[in-house]
């Protein structure tokens, strides 16, 4: 595999209080890694340093060993989008409004049309409600509409802030499934989640953080099955 996404000693604060010190960590093509670890841990943190919705105060970030672009639109741009903590879908537009909002940087018609074609394959719910305000949706089609919208930009690289957050066992494994289906089209996925349980499911590799530092890196068959390091970080 070749190295998508490196992260060289980040580090980023919140005016005086440091949310992360000398994080590093990489990503390669076609890989699903997650970041775990307790509330406070950082991992929020890191997607935003990212998605450069935050500065860092030192170090690099390397999207196929160039320098990740400063702006947010830019980094979307690049390959790269995010799919936030809480959805935050726009709830006074419809589905589809919300579809074209994720690939409103992109010009290549067909290849939109296209798009648009698979993400309704993929989440066929969504295209029964087409017409349907996002405020309307369940949370579990919220948090279909949120990875939608982000695929609709087409990116390399998917990172996904606590998609499981406030829904049912039930659909949180379907959402399991449904990232590992679109990790298998060739998206590689970034995953910071608090269930630590279904995250090992269907990642390739871990990083787990505490107080704003990678403490431990494996492949995720290594992190479950090391008990005592559960217990001390995952609780």
């Amino acid at each position: 595999m070749s190295e998508l996404l490196s992260v060289k000693g980040v580090s980023a604060y919140y005016g005086g209080i440091c949310a992360l010190r000398d994080v590093t960590l990489h990503i390669d093509a076609g890989e699903i890694v997650s970041v775990l670890g307790a509330n406070g841990a950082g991992k929020s943190t890191l997607l935003k340093c990212l998605s450069r919705e935050m500065k860092i105060r030192q170090g690099e970030i390397l999207l196929d060993g160039k320098p990740l672009p400063n702006k947010s639109y830019s980094v979307v741009e690049s390959g790269m989008v995010i799919v936030p903590e809480g959805r935050q879908i726009f709830a006074k537009l419809t589905v589809w409004e919300n579809l074209q909002i994720g690939c409103c940087l992109r010009r290549d018609r067909a290849g939109i049309a296209e798009d648009l074609e698979r993400v309704y394959a993929l989440f066929p719910r969504l295209k029964e409600r087409e017409k349907q305000y996002g405020g309307l949706l369940s949370g579990g089609e919220q948090q279909m509409l949120a990875i939608a919208r982000g695929l609709m930009a087409r990116p390399r690289i998917m990172m996904l802030d606590e998609p499981s957050l406030g829904l049912a066992p039930i659909i949180v494994s379907q959402m399991m499934d449904i990232l590992k289906n679109i990790n298998s089209t060739g998206t590689t996925i970034l995953l910071v989640e608090q269930n630590a349980k279904k995250a090992l499911a269907i990642s390739d590799r871990v990083y787990l953080m505490n107080v704003g530092r990678v403490v431990r890196e494996g492949s995720a068959q290594e992190i479950a099955s090391d008990g005592a390091l559960m217990d001390a970080y995952l609780g």
